[in-house]
């Protein structure tokens, strides 16, 4: 499966209207609730902070869990059931879930802008992931050469994508399952505000730090 440095393709669109009553911008606090919001699932915080509904809330947490599994895990297949995404979607909230994050500080460095430091504790499920999947991959190969398809090319075209589909998830699975730790770093996420006084974290950090965590930066170098 062609891996692509577009792993996180997800736009971070949170938005957080300052009161009237002039105290600084919690940035960390802020940077918290949208670690919370899209690794545990954690919606109350996040709403209360940025003046929208759970609901609303929800809904983007869902949208990105899916976007992720429709842009890494099955792009490039053709017909691939609502079930199968599906029960991706459910195994990718599961991994997301057991991220290791801790917001430290943030420090203001300009009007409007702050660096938050969030130390991490990455993962190896995707390194391993992707060796496991090289080896399914020949071995699927070399089934189809032995005759172990039947049918029109197009027939077994689809029986070795749903053969790979399904037992890539069981890996995908079992990587989570026996995933490690790797040591603590830290990261640096941008927060910055606009004339209206709405507040963002910069897209590219928030990628590079997902990134990392998962250990998918290691497959693009």
């Amino acid at each position: 499966m062609t891996k692509k440095t577009r792993i996180f393709s997800v736009i971070l669109a949170f938005f957080l209207f300052l009161s009237a009553c002039g105290r600084d911008f919690d940035a960390a606090g802020y940077v918290r609730a949208v670690l919370d919001e899209r690794f545990q699932g954690e919606f109350a915080d996040a709403a209360r902070i940025m003046g929208v509904s759970e609901y609303e809330i929800k809904q983007d947490y869902e949208s990105n869990v899916e976007n992720f599994v429709l842009s890494y895990l099955t792009e490039g297949y053709e017909e691939v059931s609502d079930y199968t995404v599906y029960e991706y979607v459910v195994l990718v909230k599961e991994i997301f879930s057991v991220m290791k994050y801790d917001v430290k500080k943030s420090e203001k460095t300009g009007d409007k802008e702050y660096d938050v430091s969030v130390e991490i504790q990455p993962v190896d499920i995707f390194p391993t992931y992707v060796e496991k999947l090289k080896e399914l991959s020949e071995d699927i190969e070399k089934s189809a050469q032995n005759g172990g398809y039947e049918g029109t090319e197009e027939e077994i075209q689809s029986q070795m994508q749903n053969d790979y589909l399904y037992q890539a998830y069981s890996l995908l699975e079992e990587c989570y399952l026996n995933m490690k730790y790797l040591g603590k770093e830290t990261v640096i996420l941008r927060v910055t505000g606009d004339s209206s006084n709405v507040y963002s974290v910069d897209e590219k950090d928030f990628t590079k730090l997902t990134e990392r965590l998962l250990g998918i930066d290691e497959l693009n170098q």
